[in-house]
């Protein structure tokens, strides 16, 4: 029934996932975010978010530089995004370049600035950290 290749529980490695942060609507923050996990902001970030995964609620507004694997805009981002997955929601208000992997825009969804498809956007040469962003 057991063989000497299978893992009994205690030796199995155990996943700890933790809860998405959440930044609320009543929330203002002035300075960088940086979290390997997941992360909501409904409120307004003044400052460059880092992030693994990030949902940017329909009443938020970030004013910085969005590094992530993936991000879905459902408000406002005056900044760069660079991310493997990006998703821009019909409500989503976008003023600046998106250099991406992956790109979704729904019908209705406001951009203003370049998009660019890169291989990883979140390594990029110290040339293309220069690209023009519409701030």
């Amino acid at each position: 029934m057991f063989s000497k290749n299978e893992k009994t529980e205690e030796q199995r490695p155990t996943v700890v996932s933790s809860a998405p942060s959440l930044i609320s609507a009543s929330l203002e923050i002035d300075g960088n975010l940086k979290t390997d996990g997941e992360l909501q902001i409904d409120g307004v970030v003044h400052g460059d978010v880092f992030a693994g995964v990030l949902t940017v609620g329909e009443k938020a507004r970030i004013d910085g530089e969005i590094l992530a694997d993936e991000v879905l805009v459902r408000g406002q981002v005056d900044g760069r995004i660079r991310a493997g997955k990006v998703a821009l929601a019909k409500t989503a208000r976008v003023i600046g370049d998106i250099l991406h992997n992956a790109l979704a825009i729904d019908a209705g969804a406001f951009l203003t600035g370049n998009c660019r498809h890169v291989e990883n956007p979140r390594k990029l040469p110290a040339d293309d950290r220069k690209m023009g962003s519409a701030a």
